[in-house]
């Protein structure tokens, strides 16, 4: 760790009023599922600023996170040196011997010259950054303008990141499940992985490491002494791949998702379900068959539908493949009358995670996919037979 954020900071309040801050935890578990397959390094939570990232070639940047309400209003000049905290961050910068980087990130949106400041510094842009150090390097209370230009030239400005509603659904989506894709044969699911990361994230910002012990350090001749006490304060605070790896490792093995068990009573969809199968031919055990098939599969989709709509969506992705294979299965068993039995055997042959491209890391059993066309033929997706008035009067008999 460079000596220049080894020095303990001017001011720790963070861990102190930290329980306001779980917004700031979510942010930095963004960049958890990143150490290891770039040049990420480590993460030191609540020194000097709200996190430092680490980079090989001895890089670090210094962060500071904001957020703020839709009822704030836009990021002005004004507001970013003060409520934006700018000068404090040039402050911070200063007595870390310059870093190669400082970042704000917020979700606010900026007004005209917030986003032309924001571009400039993620562009370079020396000319435009030197009149913003000109106009500003009084308010972000530096020493000179060459200073100003310097700090800005270093500074970048983040301000997509989702409000505090929808942060923790759009990092599941977008940096755990990538992160879970990546470790082939992980059994673990989004949600449970992300709380685990953020659990670690929160220990950290608090200086807690549950997972090591501390008695150790009483026992040493110097363990009350200020080196030792910080060295540990560091230790505590710091995330690296090892710590989120060795979290994850606590999390309960995850196998394929378990066949549902028939503990729901008939419902209207199910009604339907019946209808459509005996009129395909099919008997009454195939049809309770279909009905435990069936639950099994919401069982699955909830574990693996996407909290956002997005356009890798697995459940959808497995509902068209899916439907794919019950219309050629249709073309294959198609007569005038019922084909539901031949064409339930063909599915039953058909409809294996490794004919239809399921990706490896899933593990979803055979019957979950004919569940889910079961659901299907619910939705009037799939049919066993030519279409026919499933609300018609005498149906179920029929």
């Amino acid at each position: 760790m460079p000596w220049e954020v080894l020095h303990e900071p001017a001011e720790d309040s963070g861990s102190e009023t930290a329980d306001r801050y779980e917004y700031q935890y979510q942010v930095v578990a963004r960049h958890c599922c990143d150490l290891g397959i770039g040049d990420l390094l480590w993460i030191l939570c609540e020194w000097h600023t709200d996190y430092i990232l680490a980079f090989s070639g001895g890089r670090y940047a210094l962060v500071s996170v904001k957020h703020r309400e839709l009822s704030q209003g836009h990021w002005t000049l004004r507001r970013l040196c003060d409520d934006g905290a700018l000068a404090t961050l040039y402050a911070r910068w200063r007595e870390c011997r310059k870093p190669y980087q400082t970042r704000l990130a917020t979700n606010a949106a900026l007004d005209r010259d917030s986003a032309r400041l924001a571009k400039a510094c993620a562009e370079r842009e020396m000319a435009t950054l030197r009149g913003f150090a000109r106009d500003l390097w009084e308010n972000l209370e530096c020493t000179t303008e060459e200073e100003a230009l310097e700090f800005l030239a270093s500074l970048r400005i983040e301000h997509e990141l989702p409000p505090r509603k929808y942060i923790r659904a759009h990092n599941i989506e977008n940096h755990v499940r990538p992160m879970l894709a990546r470790t082939q044969g992980q059994r673990f699911d989004g949600p449970t992985v992300y709380d685990a990361i953020v659990d670690v994230v929160r220990q950290a910002a608090r200086a807690v490491n549950n997972d090591q012990g501390h008695a150790w350090v009483l026992s040493t001749s110097d363990g009350l002494n200020s080196s030792t006490l910080l060295e540990q304060d560091l230790r505590k605070r710091l995330i690296d791949e090892e710590r989120i790896a060795a979290r994850l490792r606590q999390i309960p093995f995850n196998g394929p998702a378990l066949l549902q068990s028939d503990t729901q009573r008939d419902s209207a969809g199910e009604s339907r379900l019946a209808k459509k199968l005996r009129r395909g031919g099919i008997g009454e055990t195939g049809i309770h068959s279909a009905r435990r098939t069936r639950r099994s599969w919401a069982t699955f989709a909830a574990q693996y539908s996407a909290p956002l709509p997005h356009e890798d969506d697995l459940v959808d992705d497995l509902t068209t493949r899916v439907l794919h294979e019950a219309g050629l299965a249709e073309a294959d068993a198609w007569s005038e009358t019922s084909y539901g039995r031949k064409m339930l055997s063909l599915l039953n042959e058909r409809l294996r995670p490794e004919n239809i491209g399921v990706p490896h890391e899933v593990h979803v059993d055979r019957l979950h996919l004919l569940g889910l066309v079961y659901q299907l033929t619910d939705e009037c997706k799939v049919w066993w037979s030519p279409e026919f008035d499933v609300d018609a009067d005498g149906e179920e008999a029929s």
